[in-house]
This record gives C-alpha cells, sequence and structure tokens, in this order.
C-alpha cells in the first residue's frame, strides 16, 4: 500500500540557510508537520526571529550560528545539533552563496568560497550526520540546489557550477549510501520571492515572466517539496533531482 503520509512527528531536522526565504520556509513547513528543527545562519538575530516563530508551533528549535566555510564551526554545528537534539534524522543543505561577476573575471577566491558553501559544506555535513544514520539504517539528505545547476546562468558561473556539483554530489550519496538506508535527492528551485532574489522579481514582474506558469515562485512551494521527499510519501525516491521552477528548464528561450 503507498504510504502518502507527510508527518514528521519524532524526527528532527537540520536545516542550513533557515535565517530567511527558502530555508526558513522549510524550517516553519517541518516543524508543522511535527519535526523539531535545529536551524543555522550567519546572522544569530535573524536566527532567534525564525526560532520565536518554529516554537509557536509546538516543536523543539535549536539555533547555531555558524559560518559554513568555516570547517570547525560546521563540526561544532553538528556537535551541538546532537547534544541538544540526540540525532540528526533529516539533513536539508540549503545555504547559498552566489558571486555575480562573468567568468572572465570571476577570481580563485570568489570560485572557492562559492564552492566551499554550496557543495563542499553540503558534504561536509552529510558525512558528519552519515555515521549515525547508518546504523539507525535511515535518514534522509536534501540538498537544495537550482535550475542554474542545470543550465547556465549568465554572470553566475561559480554558483550555477558549484550547484551542478550539488546534483552529482546528490546522486553520488544515493549510490554509496542507498543501501545503508539512507535516501539523497536535490530539489532545483527556479526564480522564487526572497530577499536575496528581490530585485530579480521586481526586474521579472515588470518585464512579464517567461516560465511556463507566468509567475514567480514562492519559498513555501519549495518547502512542500521539501516535506514530501522527507517524510514517508517520498520514500520511493532515491537520488533524483526534482525541479519546482514553473516549467522554465523546459523552455530553451528561457533565461531564468
Amino acid at each position: 500500500m503507498i504510504n502518502a503520509d507527510t508527518s514528521l512527528n519524532g524526527k528532527t531536522a537540520l536545516i542550513t540557510g533557515a535565517s530567511r526565504g527558502i530555508g526558513k520556509a522549510i524550517a516553519l513547513t517541518f516543524a508543522k508537520a511535527g519535526a523539531n528543527v535545529a536551524i543555522t545562519a550567519r546572522s544569530a538575530e535573524h536566527l532567534e526571529k525564525v526560532s520565536d516563530e518554529v516554537i509557536k508551533t509546538g516543536v523543539k528549535c535549536v539555533t547555531v550560528p555558524c559560518d559554513l566555510t568555516d570547517e570547525k564551526q560546521v563540526g561544532n554545528l553538528h556537535r551541538k545539533t546532537v547534544q541538544q537534539t540526540g540525532n540528526v534524522d533529516i539533513l536539508v543543505n540549503n545555504a547559498g552563496k552566489a558571486h555575480i561577476v562573468t567568468l572572465a573575471d570571476l577570481s580563485k577566491k570568489q570560485f572557492e568560497e562559492v564552492m566551499s558553501v554550496n557543495a563542499w559544506s553540503a558534504l561536509q555535513l552529510a558525512q558528519l550526520c552519515y555515521p549515525a544514520m547508518k546504523e539507525k539504517k535511515q535518514g534522509v539528505v536534501i540538498n537544495i540546489a537550482s535550475t542554474g545547476g542545470i543550465k547556465p546562468d549568465i554572470f553566475a558561473g561559480a554558483y550555477s557550477t558549484s550547484k551542478a556539483a550539488l546534483i552529482m554530489l546528490t546522486k553520488q550519496m544515493a549510490c554509496e549510501w542507498g543501501n545503508d538506508g539512507i535516501r539523497s535527492v536535490a530539489i532545483c528551485p527556479g526564480l522564487v520571492r526572497t530577499e536575496l532574489a528581490a530585485d530579480l522579481v521586481a526586474h521579472r514582474e515588470k518585464l512579464g515572466f517567461q516560465n511556463l506558469v507566468n509567475r514567480v515562485g514562492e519559498p513555501e512551494e519549495i518547502a512542500a517539496m521539501a516535506l514530501m521527499l522527507a517524510g514517508p510519501a517520498g520514500g520511493y525516491c532515491q537520488g533524483g533531482t526534482y525541479l519546482v521552477d514553473g516549467g522554465s528548464t523546459v523552455n530553451s528561450a528561457i533565461n531564468l
């Protein structure tokens, strides 16, 4: 019998980049589904605001400020999460970084910064969560990639490259860890209404959208996909890349 349950009761989810936008929406959606959540971002002030909203749903919320380019801080993030929640059942690698620059002008430092946050920190956290997930024979890693990982974005070459790497990393995790009971999946959002994308959203709303639903996406729509994949309803999903982009990638004329 197919299990369409999206309940996360009794689970703990660790979500990066959770102080706003998609990460915040995922944290609140998971909390409403019954999961305790651990949230991280660089800003402690913003995290506390999200924590207040999460706690109102009746679950536990752990906040750990962290710079994901610092491997020691990433290790501390995992350690504090486990100390305060007991385990990590669901890891959501949502944090992202971009430099708006052409490849011709991209510096090594900029490239390494983007790859460090968007790809390496995702792997490092997954590595830290892996032993306990393997022991329990269950766990879910959700990597928030981007349509930029499937098709190039002008002026965001390092970002697109890092998200393409994250998509392949997801597939590799599924191949290597699937027999340990761990599911690894990637979500590729299109243009979503967030603070970071405010200027781009305003630009598209003024000129008109070229995707197939003729509007921008909302953070809660990405969170809804994450919820499905995180719970029993997503039990048959392994190693896949799931587009939530309004159909933009199926139209070759679309640049965003």
